[in-house]
């Protein structure tokens, strides 16, 4: 164990992937970790009863995966071996994006492609192995218990209907979008937590394959090419030899729901990519349908008495659109930023803690919904808080994505930047607007000639 932090307990609301990861470092710091989840033990793999996002595509970002295996080393060759897909970013992904292909190469940059639910079911292994910790299911957390501003523990029922508190030391609330941190901050007259909320209307349609030929024989992602089209989808190989297909819109009024509509739905796309796929593959599962109305993300940095010891992570402290495959990335980034945090202090959990770890947790939020923001507001359907010089952003990253249609230094660095491993200044040094500019020059002239 590292340093103790907590003698007693820690206390994770919620059993998603951040709130497992959450449990793994706390297990270094704290005698016992319970995680209490509302849900029952999931005993196949499939997704869990509050997760219905689950049944669609899920991308882990190069950080995210390097995250996961600082916290559970060895677990990327067992996904591997498990039958999780091993795929290179630029050459086995073919990607229409903005009215354009990405040039393909070994970029270097591999990814693992599977399930969310296989994913989340070799993390639940891992955890099952650390001793400390537990996990306490079909319980629900009504409220958070506060004493001299510092969380000691909570309010549990359980399927019985049984109400009792229960005492810790620290307290994770990694319940999801659901959280019900804002409105019991509030009934404990602690004040309301300032938030971001962007409104996108973004829909998710997905069903699995088997034995699918896409373009090139990798993934395809058909990016929607916003103001004129504002319809996507996306094709990758997970584990078990099936292919995950996605599609996608933004302010659709009529998404597809079942068979006929989800075909016809991929003639609607800027490229029948998709549609040449599947249109006579026979499908293993029904369509599954999921809405994500808009992006949010509370500040709980900045309010005055919120109570030390109490720590929002992953989709309950910022939300970002799940097309940019940033989620679970982000959890994980924000695990290790609660391990850097605690491993500073002795002892019990020291004055400010949370403070300090909601400002991390906005520091690795930042970028990413930086990056998500200037995209979503190209469509017309979008609407919220847009962010400072987003016209200058959004005509540069144009200028980006078409070079890398040509010119494979730019493209491997934009990859870099979308996979949370560069900062996004790096596009904007001299060497790489020289090139950048130079290969929009190029593609104009190819266009012209063509």
């Amino acid at each position: 164990m590292s340093k103790m932090v907590t003698k007693n307990k820690a206390i994770i609301i919620g059993g998603s992937i951040a709130g497992k990861l959450a449990a793994r470092v706390l297990s270094d710091f704290a005698e016992e970790v319970i995680i209490v989840e509302k849900d029952p033990k999931c005993e196949q793999r499939l997704p869990r009863t509050s997760v219905p996002q689950g049944f669609h595509g899920h991308a882990l970002l190069k950080s995210g995966e390097e995250a996961l295996e600082e916290l559970f080393p060895g677990i990327v060759d067992e996904l591997i071996a498990d039958g999780a897909v091993p795929s290179d970013f630029a050459s086995e992904l073919s990607w229409y994006h903005h009215g354009s292909w990405k040039v393909q190469f070994k970029s270097g940059v591999s990814i693992i492609q599977q399930s969310r639910p296989f994913l989340e079911e070799h993390i639940q292994r891992r955890l099952e192995l650390i001793p400390n910790i537990s996990f306490q299911y079909e319980t629900k957390v009504k409220g958070v218990v506060v004493k001299e501003n510092r969380a000691i523990g909570v309010t549990l029922t359980t399927k019985n209907g049984n109400i009792s508190d229960l005492f810790a030391d620290i307290v994770v609330d990694a319940s999801g979008a659901g959280s019900a941190t804002p409105r019991w901050l509030k009934e404990l007259g602690l004040g309301v937590p300032p938030k971001t909320e962007v409104k996108v209307d973004l829909f998710y349609s997905s069903r699995k394959y088997r034995s699918l030929s896409p373009k090139n024989g990798g993934s395809l992602l058909i990016y929607p090419n916003p103001p004129i089209q504002n319809l996507g989808g996306a094709i990758a190989k997970i584990e078990n030899n099936e292919w995950m297909v996605t599609l996608l819109g933004y302010g659709v009024k009529h998404p597809p729901f079942n068979d006929e509509q989800f075909i016809n739905y991929t003639k609607q796309l800027d490229d029948q990519g998709i549609y040449d796929t599947i249109k006579d593959a026979d499908p293993v599962t029904p369509v599954s349908f999921y809405r994500f109305p808009s992006l949010s993300r509370y500040h709980y940095d900045n309010m005055k008495h919120f109570p030390d010891g109490l720590i929002v992570i992953g989709d309950a402290f910022s939300r970002i659109n799940p097309v940019f495959a940033q989620g679970m990335s982000i959890a994980a980034l924000e695990a290790l930023a609660l391990k850097k945090e605690l491993s500073k202090w002795e002892g019990s959990p020291g004055k400010h803690l949370s403070k300090k770890i909601h400002r991390r947790f906005s520091r690795i939020t930042d970028i990413p919904w930086l990056i998500a923001l200037s995209e979503d507001f190209r469509f017309k359907t979008t609407s919220g808080k847009k962010p400072f010089g987003l016209p200058f952003l959004q005509w540069y990253v144009k200028k980006v994505v078409t070079a890398c249609s040509l010119n494979t230094e730019v493209y491997g660095q934009f990859i870099k930047v979308l996979h949370l491993k560069a900062h996004p200044i790096t596009l904007f040094s001299p060497k790489m607007m020289l090139k950048i500019f130079a290969s929009v020059k190029k593609a104009i002239i190819y266009k012209n000639r063509n």
